[in-house]
């Protein structure tokens, strides 16, 4: 798999990625286009221009979903700025590219988690 920067052309991705994962689940609408997305899905440290194996993806617990990035829950803060994305079900899954962008502490019960929102930056292709 390659990694590619978004361009113009891409926004039609983004919202195809929206549209596609959307149609799934039951939406909840916020903020105009953000939706309630809470599953599971796949992430893995992205380091420089290498795309990690699938072996290196990890489960977190998706909050919501937006044509422009998404959020997750996780137990400790995220360790890397920049990861690969595996969104969807099989057999239709989409890979891209999601920056961190803000980190939120938050309680669950007596249980500290942390939200992390992430921007979309690229797609994955390959």
């Amino acid at each position: 798999m390659a990694i590619t920067r978004p361009r113009h052309e891409d926004v039609a991705f983004y919202k195809e990625v929206h549209r596609l994962i959307a149609r799934e689940l039951h939406s909840d609408r916020r903020g105009g286009d953000r939706n309630a997305y809470r599953c599971v899905q796949r992430i893995a440290p992205l380091i420089g221009e290498q795309v990690p194996p699938l072996s290196e993806f990890k489960e977190v617990r998706c909050q919501d979903l937006s044509p422009g990035g998404f959020s997750f829950v996780c137990d400790a803060p995220p360790e890397q700025e920049d990861y690969a994305v595996e969104l969807g079900r099989a057999p239709v899954l989409i890979y891209v590219t999601a920056r961190v962008v803000h980190v939120s502490e938050v309680r669950v019960g007596p249980r500290v988690q942390y939200l992390a929102g992430c921007r979309f930056t690229g797609r994955l292709t390959g």
